[in-house]
């Protein structure tokens, strides 16, 4: 047996308010996509735009607290899907996210320009907020 290692870590803005759905055995799927601006070439105004898919309680979190143009850490794993249409092979990137974190206080992010509303429920202090920890372990996609 080969030993691999699947990890990647994010910061970035949400370019959308996320989109939530259930899987048929109920588990609460939430996805949105992150603006993650590249560094190279140096002052380059580049941004890759990733797919992130949350499941359980991370999927609740998200759903509940983010909204369009939140500076957020994204912790999870890649995955490459992959699908046939009409005959042709497509493949399209995705980070299965198992935490998501706040990068910014609430009141950084009412000064920003990011255009970002605080319309829904937040948490009470001005301090980062942890998505859950355990959410997104099983290797058993929900679907």
């Amino acid at each position: 047996m080969s030993i691999s290692f699947n990890k990647i870590i994010l910061v970035g803005r949400l370019t959308r308010d996320p989109e939530t759905k259930f899987a048929t055995s109920g588990t609460q799927v939430t996805s949105f996509s992150l603006a993650v601006d590249r560094d190279y070439p140096k002052d380059s105004n580049e941004a890759d735009f990733i797919k992130i898919s949350t499941f359980g309680k991370t999927a609740e979190f998200v759903a509940q607290y983010m909204t369009k143009g939140r500076l957020v850490l994204v912790e999870g794993q890649l995955r490459i899907n992959k699908w046939e249409k009409d005959g042709e092979k497509r493949q399209m990137a995705e980070v299965v996210a198992s935490r998501v974190k706040f990068m910014e206080t609430k009141a950084q992010t009412n000064g920003s320009n990011h255009g970002s509303t605080m319309s829904r429920n937040e948490p009470n202090d001005d301090t980062a907020f942890f998505g859950s920890d355990d959410a997104g372990q099983s290797d058993e996609i929900p679907f």
